[in-house]
């Protein structure tokens, strides 16, 4: 029996738009609720932007945020892993070397907002705010005060495959995970989505063979390794679908909120 579902938000659970059927996604809700299984939202989004996606129901749900970095549960934080700002800025600095990374993409997610260094690209700044909140604009890194969980960074989508290869090559106790065809976070090594969801199941008395994830990329490899039930939507990566048990429809169908029904037999 199935007593926790986590799905991956942009590429998975929500379509390009970055939006869900709110009133389809209700009636499953209400329905999880009633047979007690939990819904998680496992993302590489900061937990303060799933909260807003999820603002109608956020008190009826689990969030796995920040690619596990951070867990919460009945407005109750029960993980949270911090980057020491000394890391924050070798990272930057390691970044920075890369010949073809443009430096004014990438940002710092923290508890209470995120933060982009005032020379950022515009356009990545407005893009940006699709899948954070609380934009802080910065000087540098001594205006920061809050609690760093990840840094994200934007790169051309035939280039970021590299680039993580590149990076994960130098990075040391930290890693770096594509999150969506031009997304990159840098997040420490031992740190994913399966961690934060063995967290949240460990509070909840909830096994792994009674999970079932939902994933499109490569931060998703893990929490679909670890639960028992796996399902990759059509759009997803190759290695992906290779690691997953069920291949389901294509992100902008709301498969995700379509096979939950299958599952919980509505």
């Amino acid at each position: 029996m199935i007593k926790l579902i986590a799905t991956d938000m942009d590429g998975t659970f929500l379509n390009a738009a970055s939006t869900y059927d709110k009133e389809h996604f209700s009636k499953v809700l209400d329905q999880l609720n009633k047979k007690g299984i939990v819904f998680a939202a496992a993302s590489g989004r900061q937990l303060l932007s799933l909260q807003n996606v999820f603002s109608d129901f956020k008190d009826q749900m689990a969030f796995v945020a920040e690619n596990g970095a951070i867990v919460t549960y009945n407005d109750e934080i029960l993980f949270e892993e911090v980057m020491s700002m000394d890391d924050v800025k070798k990272i930057l600095d390691l970044v920075s070397q890369n010949e073809r990374f443009i430096g004014q993409k990438i940002l710092l997610s923290g508890e209470k907002g995120f933060y982009i260094f005032e020379n950022s690209d515009p356009d990545y700044l407005e893009k940006s705010k699709i899948y954070y909140s609380n934009l802080n604009i910065i000087k540098s890194l001594d205006e920061v005060d809050d609690k760093i969980l990840k840094l994200s960074a934007n790169l051309p989508a035939d280039y970021i495959l590299e680039f993580e290869s590149w990076l994960n090559s130098r990075i040391g106790d930290y890693r770096a995970v594509t999150t969506g065809f031009e997304g990159l976070d840098i997040i420490p090594s031992h740190i994913n989505k399966a961690t934060g969801l063995e967290k949240l199941a460990e509070k909840l008395n909830i096994g792994p063979d009674e999970i079932a994830a939902f994933g499109d990329n490569h931060n998703d490899l893990e929490m679909l390794e670890y639960a028992g039930h796996s399902y990759a939507v059509d759009n997803a990566r190759e290695k992906v679908k290779s690691v997953s048990e069920n291949i389901i429809g294509h992100h902008d169908t709301g498969a995700v909120i379509d096979e939950i029904e299958k599952i919980i037999h509505l």
